[in-house]
């Protein structure tokens, strides 16, 4: 499998967690750092030549990836049921396969980009991306899942903090409305989810 994996280095965070990350991966693949601002921005900037790689991974400069967690995703993306999605959790260690709701640096197979292209950049710089994303990639078809033995440690908050400038808490309720409206236009056709 050839896997990209999209380092994400926009703000003031030290690279030292990225660097040990990828000392940790336990799988061969290219490296790309994004340095751009606004997450689905980023993400998308890293997803440009998804055509070139079978899986397309992201890595944030805020948390920690434990032992052989590039490995890990690639055996779950490979073996998991129709899965299209795969990522570490932050908030407790899975011990059964179970397709959710998934936040967190992500592996993605590519035919989820092919079927439903980029993230959604309306949740600009901050919003409810990750979940517009799964939505999507579930009406494609694909599941999403977070990696069995594969807990990672999120430094600092995920949902609330103004570390780059912007309070994200702020941003999820401004976008609330657009993101419900949104996964109801995916569901009812009136919305492509192929953006």
């Amino acid at each position: 499998m050839k896997v990209l994996i999209n380092c994400l280095i926009y703000g003031n965070r030290p690279l030292n967690i990225i660097a040990n990350n990828l000392n940790r991966k336990g799988f061969d693949c290219d490296i790309k750092f994004v340095d751009v601002e606004g997450i689905a921005n980023a993400l998308n900037e890293g997803i440009k030549d998804f055509e070139k790689y079978d899986a397309i991974g992201f890595l944030a400069n805020d948390i920690i990836e434990p032992d052989n967690w590039l490995l890990k995703k690639v055996e779950a993306l490979n073996t998991y049921p129709n899965a299209g999605i795969v990522a570490s959790s932050l908030d407790c260690e899975r011990v059964n396969i179970q397709s959710e709701l998934i936040i967190s640096n992500w592996l993605i197979d590519t035919q989820v980009i092919d079927a439903i292209g980029e993230f959604n950049e309306q949740y600009f710089p901050y919003g409810a991306i990750d979940l517009d994303y799964c939505e999507r990639s579930w009406l494609a078809g694909f599941k999403t899942y977070y990696v069995i033995n594969c807990l990672a440690v999120h430094n600092g908050s995920h949902a609330t903090g103004n570390e780059y400038g912007w309070d994200k808490s702020e941003l999820v309720a401004k976008y609330s409305t657009i993101y419900n409206n949104n996964l109801n236009a995916y569901k009812n056709g009136t919305k492509s989810i192929k953006i």
